[in-house]
């Protein structure tokens, strides 16, 4: 399924992959990624996130893959209005009281 760009889920993972390096994975590993991560730059992502533009459902589907690099996308393509309170307590995890 396409989203608003015409981009699926598949095709935006596999240019995120293309852009990862592993010099990139093992400095994000050391910092404490785990192994779901391509070693993307940030500014890479920031570059493919002005290519793709706002993406709600492009987005959402980013996050669910738990991957470090398409959560950093996801977060770039979102509008923030549009998420819940139970979508974000799933961003940032329970708060503690």
């Amino acid at each position: 399924m396409s989203s608003q760009n015409g981009l699926t889920l598949e095709e935006t993972l596999s240019q995120l992959e293309s852009l990862g390096n592993e010099k990139m994975r093992a400095q994000n590993t050391r910092h404490g990624a785990g192994d779901n991560q391509f070693g993307v730059r940030r500014g890479e992502v920031r570059k493919l996130a002005k290519k793709i533009k706002t993406d709600q459902p492009l987005a959402m589907a980013l996050w669910e893959t738990g991957n470090i690099d398409a959560r950093f996308l996801d977060i770039l393509l979102i509008k923030p209005e549009t998420r819940t309170g139970d979508e974000w307590i799933g961003w940032c995890g329970p708060l503690p009281l």
